[in-house]
């Protein structure tokens, strides 16, 4: 097989870029850049877009259906990544002035990477992420940013550990008594299961309780990182990663096990790459450890709970980190389930719409995807919309409320749980 057979090969195949979901694409006499860099270093590549519109649409195998929030919801060239390349290699060729209308429309994106995935050319396709981030850190640097709802929350992240505006001590005020001890495994729980979607959180615990799994939780957790490091404020990041990993190499644990897509990608993925911050311990996401844990017998989900479901990629867990079967696998694991996907799912899946702060700071975008997404879902026939992490189902479920929709979002912990313990409780009537 000659060298171009078998680079197609691969590419029929899946390969992904390593460390995340997108699929890898060469070319022969390709750029080879590196990740990670200011956004200066990136200029030369930024004209190499031909504004083709291939960012706008899945490429063949999702019926060229629509991938980018931002851009459906302005419809204005610059907010899709066509656009987001030319306004920045204007800005950085000084064609154009760094305005703080600039700044709100770099800031106007969920960086989900789907329009990353469909780009035909192998350099923005691989390397289009890592300007789009580089642009935010270069409008902090110039003092146009981050946005007033970003600075907000970034401002008590350094005070309080969390970008909920609560405070500190009220972290684990969801939980009875703490696990005693050290165990094996340690739940990074993240400040929206603790604050926010508590049965999240609680599903977790019940279910690693259950498992029989000796486990643990952090005696001083903080924020992740990932609210300020999508919306370029790095200044405080490597702070917050280095007190994190301090806090987890103390339990001793062989795992850790995070059940938010935003955390899972921060400790696994960015406090090693960019902040050099390796963890001793495995990272895991819940999903990863609960499939584990079924098929070992420990977890038995054994009540068919008689639902049509369908399941929302968080883009953190899926494009970005390349966990698309885990989630699917644990779903098939629990009886009665019946799963139908939506039409965008694994590397075409619409965003939820609240991630990189679009939901603080751009209200209308994270409602306008978030309700694109609930109808996508509706149209499955499936009664309850599933997802792998507490900040899409936060934002999803919102807009199931709002429109109305009788579909039910549940994270794929509460759908585990509930089958463990119906069953369990059944057994203990017999």
């Amino acid at each position: 097989m000659g060298a171009r057979s078998r680079l197609l090969a691969k590419l029929k195949a899946g390969e992904d870029i390593p460390g995340t979901g997108i699929t890898l694409r060469r070319a022969p006499e390709q750029l080879e850049l590196e990740r990670r860099r200011p956004l200066s270093y990136y200029r030369r590549v930024l004209y190499f877009c031909g504004k083709c519109g291939q960012c706008r649409y899945v490429y063949q195998d999702a019926y060229w259906s629509r991938v980018c929030p931002s851009g459906e919801l302005r419809k204005f060239e610059a907010y899709y990544l066509g656009g987001k390349n030319l306004l920045l290699w204007g800005l950085l060729s000084g064609k154009l002035e760094w305005t703080s209308k600039a700044a709100e429309i770099l800031y106007h994106c969920t960086l989900c990477g789907n329009c990353v995935q469909q780009c035909q050319l192998p350099e923005i396709h691989n390397y289009a992420l890592e300007w789009l981030h580089a642009a935010r850190v270069e409008v902090v640097n110039r003092g146009l940013g981050p946005m007033p709802e970003h600075r907000r929350f970034g401002e008590w992240v350094r005070r309080e550990h969390n970008p909920y505006m609560e405070p500190h001590s009220a972290r684990l005020s969801w939980l009875g008594e703490k696990p005693k001890g050290k165990g094996e495994v340690t739940y990074f729980v993240g400040c929206t299961s603790s604050y926010r979607e508590l049965e999240v959180a609680k599903a977790v615990v019940s279910l690693l309780k259950s498992s029989g799994v000796k486990f643990t939780l952090l005696e001083d957790e903080w924020c992740c990182g990932s609210p300020l490091y999508w919306t370029g404020q790095v200044d405080v990041v490597e702070e917050l990663a280095r007190h994190n990993a301090r806090e987890l190499e103390k339990t001793e644990a062989a795992v850790a096990v995070t059940s938010c897509a935003g955390c899972y990608r921060m400790l696994k993925q960015i406090y090693p790459e960019v902040y050099g911050v390796e963890l001793s311990m495995e990272v895991l996401h819940i999903s990863e450890l609960l499939l584990k844990l079924v098929r070992e017998g420990a977890l038995q989900p054994e009540r068919e709970l008689s639902w049509a479901v369908t399941y929302h990629d968080p883009c953190h867990l899926g494009r970005h980190t390349g966990v698309y079967e885990a989630p699917r696998q644990l779903i098939g694991s629990i009886r009665g389930l019946e799963l139908r996907e939506m039409l965008r799912n694994r590397r075409n899946a619409w965003c939820c719409g609240a991630g990189a702060g679009v939901k603080s700071a751009f209200k209308q975008l994270a409602s306008y995807a978030a309700s694109e997404r609930i109808r996508e879902a509706e149209e499955t026939g499936a009664q309850v919309l599933l997802t792998a992490c507490p900040f899409c189902e936060m934002n999803l479920r919102e807009a199931a409320e709002k429109a109305g929709s009788k579909i039910r979002v549940l994270d794929i912990t509460q759908a585990l749980s509930y089958s463990i313990k119906a069953s369990r409780s059944e057994a203990s009537q017999h």
